[in-house]
């Protein structure tokens, strides 16, 4: 037997059977760590550092580049003030010991004309809305290109040279952004302007003829439910309100529903039974008032309930009252209209206590 095995092992290798292939070589990686400033004037000094890995060897050679000047170095970390003005893309390699390169890791620099010559950073900025309402917030946007620092003010201060940020001012407020490259400044505006009404009232329901309607009839004025209860029944809020405070000859120009006073007694009805919205409501009483299928179109709708805790101006609310002007009251209804529950055996709703339903805030305008 110990005569056979030789004879197998020589048949083994003279088929080629047993030849392994020796393991691939693994490229390395390259990274840049930082460079500073990414921004700078001609003759500036600017800072590169990178490293490199490699799973199966080591790191030997180093290469960065510009796209624009060429070969900059071959060590990790270098300076250099010589780099030629314009937008360059700087990209660095490593090499391993079995002579093989990585891909390129890449970044973008600036380079400005030198102080004294013409360096004009370009700015677009803007604001959206630009007009708000009192408590609400505004997004500044801005790109500027060719700069060394940017500064938003009032109360942004010191920003990236592109972004975007949040502002809630108390008054309308003309923001400036100034932009500074090579001893040059330039600055562009924009302004939030703060909404306000020529007139203006604000609407509290009727208690007595507001409240709500179960799919089974029954109805009751003493606050507003809307979802559905542990029987899978359907629940829809009405809300009248008295508008004859309002002139005849008024044009409506915003009208504002106030949700925010809301409570969850029971398990939140968002987003299994779909969106809330309201409907126009020919005035009547509550008393079997409960709308089965198709419902029409709405004049309003919240999808989220954060939606309800920020409450803005509604058009289908506004256009639904002006044809109501001149009238006593003007009503409608709350209700999940994707269906009449979602059939969990639990309480999904809403709650408006007496002390705290829903306001109305109607601005407009009259002839002088």
């Amino acid at each position: 037997m110990l005569r056979v095995l030789p004879l197998f092992c020589a048949v083994l290798l003279l088929s080629g059977c047993s030849a392994i292939s020796p393991p691939s070589n693994q490229p390395p990686r390259a990274y840049i760590d930082s460079v500073s400033p990414e921004v700078i004037a001609e003759g500036e000094t600017i800072g590169f550092t990178g490293q490199g890995t490699d799973e199966d060897g080591d790191v030997v050679g180093y290469q960065w580049r510009s796209d624009l000047d060429g070969l900059l170095s071959n060590s990790a970390s270098f300076q250099t003030s010589s780099l030629s003005e314009g937008e360059h893309v700087i990209s660095f390699m490593v090499q391993d010991n079995n002579d093989e390169w990585s891909s390129k890791a890449q970044v973008s620099v600036t380079v400005l004309p030198a102080t004294g010559t013409s360096s004009m950073p370009l700015i677009a900025f803007d604001a959206s809305p630009s007009t708000i309402d009192a408590g609400t917030a505004a997004t500044l946007t801005w790109n500027v290109s060719g700069s060394t620092s940017v500064t938003i003010e009032p109360g942004v201060g010191t920003v990236p040279a592109s972004g975007f940020a949040e502002v809630t001012p108390t008054a309308t407020t003309t923001y400036t952004l100034t932009a500074s490259a090579g001893g040059s400044t330039v600055t562009a505006t924009t302004t939030v302007t703060l909404h306000e009404a020529e007139n203006s009232l604000i609407l509290t329901p009727d208690d007595e003829l507001s409240g709500y309607v179960r799919s089974s009839g029954v109805e009751r004025t003493i606050g507003l439910y809307v979802g559905d209860d542990d029987a899978n029944r359907g629940i829809q809020g009405f809300l009248s309100y008295r508008i004859t405070k309002i002139p005849d000859d008024a044009t409506i120009t915003r009208v504002i529903l106030d949700l925010s006073g809301y409570d969850l007694p029971y398990d939140a009805p968002f987003p299994e039974m779909g969106c809330l919205r309201a409907f126009y409501q020919e005035y009547s009483a509550i008393r079997d008032q409960y709308f089965w299928g198709e419902v029409g179109d709405p004049i309003a709708e919240w999808c989220e309930l954060d939606s309800l805790d920020n409450p803005t101006g509604i058009d289908g609310l506004r256009e639904a009252l002006q044809q109501q002007v001149g009238e006593n009251k003007f009503q409608f209804r709350l209700q999940f209209s994707d269906g009449q529950s979602d059939f969990d055996d639990v309480r999904d709703m809403l709650h408006w206590d007496r002390g705290a339903m829903p306001t109305l805030t109607v601005e407009f305008s009259t002839p002088d």
